[in-house]
């Protein structure tokens, strides 16, 4: 089990402590990625105030987030799609296997009683 880990950060120059049971390269990843899109946001607008930035980066985050939700439902679905067909598939094999069985017993039936002759004879 993880202990929490106390991991420093440095978001648009100001220092945070976030305590976490994450590693501390995973939340310093985190850091440099939201580093990244405040200084998109702010070199696409100097006059902008970091609560507004913090406020996109907010939006943006989380239309992704939303984004990546639905497409993750929309798998689960295709997924459960495919299952529910291979299953009819396996259903459907079974039984031409089962009346492929059926047929070739019969044949062999009628050949053993002479009813049908071998054409290579």
């Amino acid at each position: 089990m993880n202990g929490i880990n106390s991991v420093r950060i440095t978001v648009n120059g100001v220092n945070y402590t976030i305590n976490t049971v994450e590693p501390e390269e995973y939340v310093q990843k985190l850091a440099d990625e939201l580093n990244g899109a405040v200084s998109e946001i702010r070199d696409k607008n100097s006059t902008i105030s970091f609560n507004d930035i913090m406020v996109l980066c907010a939006i943006n985050y989380i239309d992704a987030y939303k984004r990546s939700e639905e497409n993750a439902d929309r798998m689960r679905t295709q997924i459960s799609e495919y299952l529910e067909d291979a299953a009819k598939a396996r259903i459907e094999l079974d039984e031409v296997r089962r009346e492929n069985a059926h047929l070739r017993r019969q044949l062999s039936g009628k050949e053993t009683k002479g009813q049908i002759k071998d054409p290579k004879a």
